[in-house]
């Protein structure tokens, strides 16, 4: 009988961190019954707690159970082996120190004193793991926060096997920091971040200043049931559109960058990325009457000119009067109406020679004057260029700035040639001439239609301001849970949306003054990652090197900006390891890739190496969860979200046998946009005799 029932065995060895229990026995049982009712007791991932003395108690986890047969020689004069009793051993991967602090436990992940030989190892009662699981650590504590109501335990699930304890975390770690929710098809992955984003918006309770906290990049279209009414998620979808809440949206073409724009048509580096960036630049400028006047390439043409003049003059054959009258008349054609010091004077002395018939001068008794002028038109045209150019650096980060661009400019190919010179033009004209049949091609492909509807009534975006107000940014009674469905974008557009999406949210929070950064937290869902923020790779899409550069620049700078990612994707080894070595905290979900195993395991802090193994075995809705917000590694059950997203696995037996309707063409038809909502189908015979333009109209 033994005398304490929560006591199953003793320590045979001490390794590091890591103990061996020789169990006792009559622990045999994977349950055992204390005081406190029926316990884990011996069975991989029951915790075992190990009293050193003065209130003090170790904790650990059993991660593999032995057994072990022995032989002994018997004592006498003869020698004869005796078979033993199998030793049973479990070892034990220890996670931290428990505390008593007067009635209640307190958790501390620093072990300062390893149990001894033949330590006592008992079963955790419920008080001492309530401090493990569901006293999480409190993270962030604001500047000249005087009261502890500052975070909150949020909880996930329970640990598999003890229905008795829930699983917390800290809500601000795990929203302030990146976090990585990983897993196969089917293992409950999507499940998981709804029942996350449902819990931490139902603890701020319902009140008139809602405003969006979050933002889901839904490439999939399967969260709107999950967080809007079941009106909207039951609204049809068209091709090539993005939708903000069951609304139709876009991302304004002129949100790219001058980086972007040159990705977006593929410019070659050395000869149209310049051209490219300046027209940019000057598209922008044009729609923004406070910005400065671009350089005049003219005032550069006339200041070579006066040049010429002036070494006309100083030709040792003598000034000759046809050259310096044809510069003088081509560089005022050059200034125009630009007022330029010194133009009269040269005029004036000019015109005292117009009667002279020779075409060669004599050195003119004026030839003192004439240089003068000359020389005061260059040093007043270097001027005006230097200010111009002064104003060129303001310009030239218009190119990055989200201005307006007019789809009239967008059509108008030519105006490229606006910021290259007469001469520069003819030069490079074969090179400008494949960029603007690449500019005319991509405003003509309807997959980029949701970069060019902001003229549209329904998504009118004049501004950077318009976009925002839309994106709801300052609504007071809006969506907390702001869905952007993407899911009918294309493969080659999703990148770049997701990552000007991405940019500009990061952007508009580095412009916000440094004390007010904190206010406002907002977190960017990265539904399916893998498809656009993958590792850099020699061959990458320029789509894709954009967004990835994008989500990891928001994974290193986001936090200090207020501004934070949910990154959940089937395949961890598929994206940027720059963003999964910035995640904080991971929920990992079964993975079956043995390169995804291996990925994650060289990441994830050592303590939960041994608790990954099981990671091929996890059951839908179970996850291995450790990271800061929590206080030791832990298999969880999470918690099933209501409503729960589109995301169920088919069941082929109940649909084929009971499914009696046939498959719905007419619904794909026009949800794919080959015929407009409401109109019937063309038949053969009206289908050869219909025009052009009523094709268009059908596929736009």
């Amino acid at each position: 009988m033994v005398e304490n029932p929560r006591v199953i065995g003793h320590v045979v060895s001490v390794n590091g961190f890591r103990l061996k229990v020789e169990l006792l026995t009559e622990a045999r049982s994977s349950s055992r019954a204390t005081l406190d009712g029926v316990q884990t007791a011996v069975a991989i991932n029951a915790y075992l707690t190990f009293s050193i003395g003065s209130g003090l108690s170790v904790i650990g986890v059993i991660t593999e159970l032995e057994a072990h047969e022995s032989y002994d020689p018997a004592s006498g004069e003869e020698f004869s082996l005796e078979l033993i009793k199998a030793r049973r051993i479990a070892i034990v991967q220890l996670l931290g120190t428990i505390e008593k602090d007067g009635e209640k436990w307190c958790f501390n992940p620093g072990i300062t004193i390893l149990p001894t030989l033949d330590a006592p190892a008992e079963v955790g009662s419920p008080k001492m793991l309530s401090a493990v699981f569901e006293t999480p650590p409190q993270k962030n504590r604001p500047e000249n926060c005087n009261h502890d109501d500052y975070d909150f335990d949020l909880v996930l699930g329970y640990p598999t096997g003890q229905r008795n304890n829930q699983v917390k975390a800290s809500y601000n770690d795990l929203f302030s920091r990146p976090l990585a929710i990983v897993g196969n098809t089917g293992s409950g992955k999507s499940y998981s971040v709804a029942s996350l984003l449902q819990k931490a918006m139902k603890e701020l309770g319902d009140d008139e200043t809602n405003a969006p906290h979050t933002f889901i990049l839904d490439i999939n279209g399967e969260y709107a049931r999950a967080f809007l009414t079941e009106e909207i998620s039951k609204l049809p979808r068209q091709p090539n559109h993005v939708y903000l809440n069951g609304e139709e949206f876009g991302i304004p073409i002129w949100f790219l960058n001058a980086q972007e724009i040159c990705s977006w048509l593929s410019a070659a580096e050395q000869t149209q990325e310049p051209v490219l960036k300046d027209w940019w630049a000057i598209c922008k400028a044009r729609n923004n009457a406070s910005s400065s006047p671009t350089i005049d390439n003219s005032l550069r043409y006339a200041l070579t000119k006066v040049d010429y003049l002036i070494q006309s003059l100083d030709d040792r054959n003598g000034p000759k009067k046809l050259n310096i009258c044809t510069y003088a008349n081509v560089m005022k054609n050059y200034i125009g109406s630009a007022v330029v010091d010194g133009v009269a004077n040269l005029e004036s002395e000019l015109a005292q020679h117009r009667s002279a018939t020779d075409r060669d001068w004599t050195p003119p008794q004026n030839e003192v004057s004439i240089r003068k002028a000359a020389l005061r038109i260059q040093a007043s045209l270097r001027l005006l260029i230097s200010a111009q150019m002064q104003a060129s650096d303001e310009i030239s980060g218009t190119a990055d700035t989200p201005l307006l661009i007019s789809r009239m400019d967008l059509d108008d190919p030519t105006l490229i040639s606006r910021s290259v010179s007469q001469e520069d033009t003819n030069r490079i004209e074969s090179h400008l001439t494949t960029l603007k049949l690449r500019l005319k091609t991509r405003l003509d492909d309807k997959r980029w239609k949701s970069f060019l509807n902001y003229e549209k009534t329904e998504t009118a975006f004049k501004s950077l301001e318009d976009w925002l107000k839309k994106f709801n940014f300052q609504e007071k009674k809006s969506q907390r849970v702001s869905v952007v469905d993407l899911s009918m974008l294309s493969h080659e557009t999703l990148p770049y949306a997701c990552g000007v999406i991405g940019r500009i949210l990061l952007e508009a929070r580095e412009r916000l003054p440094a004390g007010e950064r904190f206010h406002h937290p907002r977190v960017l869902v990265l539904e399916e990652a893998h498809n656009y923020a993958r590792p850099a790779r020699q061959d990458e899409d320029r789509g894709q090197e954009l967004s990835r550069i994008a989500f990891e620049r928001i994974a290193k700078e986001g936090r200090k900006f207020g501004l934070s990612l949910i990154v959940a994707s089937q395949r961890p080894s598929e994206i940027s390891p720059t963003i999964i070595s910035q995640c904080a905290n991971f929920l990992s979900h079964r993975l079956q890739n043995p390169d995804d195993i291996e990925h994650f395991r060289r990441i994830i802090p050592m303590q939960a190496r041994r608790l990954l193994d099981q990671v091929t075995v996890l059951s839908a809705g179970e996850a291995i969860v450790f990271g800061s917000a929590f206080h030791i590694p832990a298999r969880v059950q999470i918690d099933i979200p209501r409503p729960a997203p589109w995301s169920q696995t088919a069941a082929p037996y109940l649909e084929w046998k009971t499914r009696k309707v046939s498959f719905p063409v007419e619904t794909v038809i026009t949800n794919w946009g080959l015929k407009l909502v409401g109109e019937e189908a063309p038949t053969k015979q009206n289908a050869a005799t219909d025009s052009p333009s009523g094709a268009e109209d059908i596929f736009s």
